[in-house]
């Protein structure tokens, strides 16, 4: 009948309050904030869940860079619970930042067993850098 709901192969009709403990809930990371660089890879974001969720993206303000400055970004994944991270993506940004790459955006991917983004600063005087992290999870 529409306008209701139910589990696949139940005949048990689930109530409204139900049915959104099932959705995933959007909502900013606590994670999201200013974040000192360091010369090695420190974790800005890092997640896992006992259940599958989705890291739904994120944003790097890369505006305080300066002409000497090198910032790299990357994004690791674990495939299986207790396994080692692997990276998946990874970029280096150099110097002042053209006004259409002073934030960088992060795509959203589904994840279970852990999922890193991580950044560090080789070169120049170190900054500190505003990101925004997004998860949905149940």
């Amino acid at each position: 009948m529409p306008g209701e709901f139910y589990l696949e192969g139940k005949l048990e009709k689930l109530n409204l309050q139900t049915l959104l403990e099932l959705l995933l809930k959007l909502e900013r990371s606590r994670q999201s904030g200013w974040k000192l660089m360091t010369a090695s890879y420190v974790p800005v974001y890092e997640e896992s869940h006992t259940v599958a969720y989705i890291f739904a993206g994120g944003k790097i303000d890369l505006s305080p860079m300066e002409a000497a400055d090198v910032v790299d970004v990357r994004i690791r994944t674990r495939l299986e619970g207790g396994g080692s991270y692997k990276t998946t993506w990874e970029k280096s940004y150099s110097g002042v930042q053209p006004n259409d790459r002073k934030v960088i955006r992060l795509s959203a991917m589904p994840d279970n067993y852990g999922l890193e983004v991580s950044m560090r600063q080789t070169a120049g005087t170190l900054k500190n850098i505003l990101g925004e992290f997004f998860d949905a999870k149940r």
